[in-house]
C-alpha cells in the first residue's frame, strides 16, 4: 500500500492569514501607543496647571483679610508655565456667608492649552 504524501510548512493561503494576523497586531500596538504619548502629554499639562494652581490658592489664602474683603486680585492674568501654553490664572476671594464676616472662599482658575483646559481649586478660610 502507497502511503499518500504529506505536506509540511505553510500553504500560501496559511501564510498570508498568518501575515494578516501579524499586520492586525502591529497597527493595533502602534495605535496602543500613539494614545498612551498623546494622554500622557495631557496628563503632564494638567499636573503641572494643577500644582500652579494650588501655590496660588496657598499663597492668596495666607494673605485673606478679617473680615471677609471680596475682591479678584487676579482676573485672568497671563502666567508662564513650562509645558503648557496660552495659560492666565485668575483669583478670586468671596464672602460666602453674610453671618460670619471671617470666613472667606478663595477660588483659583487655571486656563491653559489649546482647546482650552480648566483647573480650579477652592479653600475656605476662616480668619
Amino acid at each position: 500500500m502507497i502511503e499518500p504524501h504529506k505536506q509540511t510548512g505553510f500553504t500560501a493561503v496559511e501564510l498570508l492569514i498568518t501575515l494578516f494576523v501579524a499586520a492586525a497586531f502591529l497597527v493595533t500596538g502602534y495605535q496602543l501607543y500613539s494614545i498612551i504619548i498623546k494622554d500622557s502629554g495631557q496628563t503632564r499639562a494638567q499636573e503641572r496647571a494643577s500644582n500652579v494652581a494650588y501655590d496660588y490658592l496657598r499663597r492668596y489664602s495666607a494673605g485673606v483679610a478679617n473680615p471677609c474683603v471680596a475682591g479678584t486680585p487676579l482676573n485672568n492674568s497671563a502666567i508662564s508655565v513650562s509645558g503648557i501654553n496660552a495659560a492666565t490664572a485668575t483669583v478670586s476671594i468671596s464672602c460666602p456667608y453674610s453671618s460670619s464676616l471671617t470666613v472667606s472662599k478663595v477660588d483659583v482658575v487655571i486656563l491653559y492649552n489649546t482647546p482650552q483646559q480648566k483647573v480650579e481649586y477652592a479653600t475656605y478660610v476662616n480668619q
